[in-house]
């Protein structure tokens, strides 16, 4: 581990990952990008970063925000971040698990698992998260795993809607996670179909012996580049609400929409680097504002 803090609470996570492909999806290469582009997707994640940065000099406590990059273009990023002693999480890519270099906290996978999928296909890959789960932890980076599941027509036709399906399966996707062995230390998904369904995922997550496990839900998930302004979504508010009010839940994990469309103006010309920083800290600002009003009013809190 490195020397920041990851026991405090609220905890958020910024993901710079990649989930969302900058040299596509803003620059608007088109084939293999060039060094050119390369390097002006990762001066983007940089940008985040400093928005990050600000929204600390803002008010938000560093101990208690992270950053998820890749080791390619993010690696400037999750280098700042360990020089600073902020949370640092990175997704291990393709081939040997190779982030000893970066010294990052947390090794970071999203997955979408179904749990009604044929048997040797989902062992396979049981098997495959087990082995992942276990370098991780050997070398002091345990796993983040950000859960999802895609419920099929029949799946949501015998639990009558696709956020019940999306529940159930999520809920079991847990279980049969811990029961091979797989041991994340941070669980991350979105919110169930009721309030009841998210505070039975932290409470399975946290199940026998893992109090120490910490449970966010993913926010601002959603792209819009054309949204006006930088305050958050009402979904994205939502979302906060919810896991400042829920027992059992740690934080925020912060997806591209919180800076996707600052991003694309900048990209664009319509706002300068700084703009575009100050759009991203005061998007997290209010993140926190939000969570801790919504937790201090709560009566579980």
């Amino acid at each position: 581990m490195t020397g920041s803090s990851t026991e405090l609470n609220p905890f958020f996570i910024v993901t710079l990952d990649d989930r969302v492909d900058l040299c596509a999806e803003i620059l608007k290469a088109e084939g293999e990008p060039s060094a050119a582009d390369r390097e002006a997707a990762a001066d983007l994640k940089r940008i985040v970063f400093e928005g990050v940065m600000t929204a600390i000099e803002n008010g938000l406590a560093k101990s208690s925000v992270g950053v998820w990059a890749d080791s390619d273009l993010g690696e400037s990023v999750l280098l700042r971040a360990r020089a600073m002693s902020m949370i640092s999480v990175s997704s291990p890519g393709s081939g040997a698990h190779t982030l000893g270099k970066l010294n990052v906290d947390y090794t970071g996978i999203q997955i979408a698992l179904d749990p009604d999928s044929p048997k040797e296909v989902l062992s396979e890959l049981l098997g495959r998260l087990k082995i992942v789960s276990d370098r991780a932890r050997d070398e002091s980076m345990p796993l983040l795993i950000q859960l999802d599941a895609v419920p099929t027509s029949a799946q949501i036709e015998m639990y009558g809607s696709v956020a019940e399906a999306k529940s159930v399966m999520l809920l079991m996707a847990i279980q049969q996670l811990q029961d091979v062995g797989v041991e994340p230390s941070i669980w991350a998904f979105e919110p169930g179909a009721d309030d009841t369904y998210t505070a039975t995922f932290a409470a399975q997550a946290r199940l026998d012996d893992r109090a120490n496990t910490k449970v966010l839900l993913a926010a601002s998930v959603d792209l819009a580049a054309g949204q006006v302004g930088s305050a958050p979504p009402e979904t994205e508010k939502h979302v906060v609400r919810v896991a400042a009010h829920t027992p059992g839940i740690d934080g925020v994990l912060i997806g591209p929409g919180a800076y996707f469309r600052q991003l694309v103006q900048f990209s664009e010309g319509l706002i300068d680097r700084g703009e575009a920083i100050n759009a991203i800290a005061s998007h997290l600002n209010d993140v926190d504002e939000i969570f801790e009003k919504s937790r201090s009013t709560s009566k579980v809190y």
